[in-house]
């Protein structure tokens, strides 16, 4: 089961961060390797239903992203599943000297060939969880 953790330092208060991050008509501008939503119900709080693709490992693959818990400026968590895996992110926005910690954590549950790629996907996690930072980071402080 992949799991992966990544945290990077944002010159960014909380409030400002979340509000990029809850946003899910704006998910595919800096989560990496997602696609614009095909669906959305709701706006971001929890309960909200949305329907993509995500890529990894250069497969495109779709997803039912449903938000389970959001505390503004705090913690977000969506869980997801497709036909290759299920599981959640993980956001924790801690306030820290100079702006924000941010805390991503991707855990999934394999079937199929994904299964049989293990070690791919979790370092396909790996980069789309580094790459997807950076771009919080840059759109934060910009």
């Amino acid at each position: 089961m992949p799991v992966v953790e990544k945290s990077v330092v944002v010159e960014a208060p909380p409030e400002k961060v979340w509000k990029l991050a809850q946003d899910p008509t704006r998910w595919h501008t800096w989560f990496e390797g997602a696609a614009p939503p095909k669906s959305i119900q709701g706006n971001g709080e929890v309960g909200t239903v949305v329907e993509t693709s995500l890529t990894v490992a250069n497969i495109s693959l779709p997803a039912q992203i449903t938000v389970v818990e959001a505390i503004p400026g705090e913690r977000w968590k969506g869980e997801f599943v497709g036909p290759a895996a299920k599981g959640y992110q993980l956001w924790n926005y801690e306030r820290v000297e100079g702006g924000t910690r941010i805390t991503f954590r991707i855990e999934a549950t394999l079937s199929g060939p994904a299964k049989l790629a293990e070690g791919l996907v979790t370092k396909t996690f790996e980069k789309m969880a580094e790459q997807t930072l950076a771009n919080v980071k840059a759109l934060s402080e910009g």
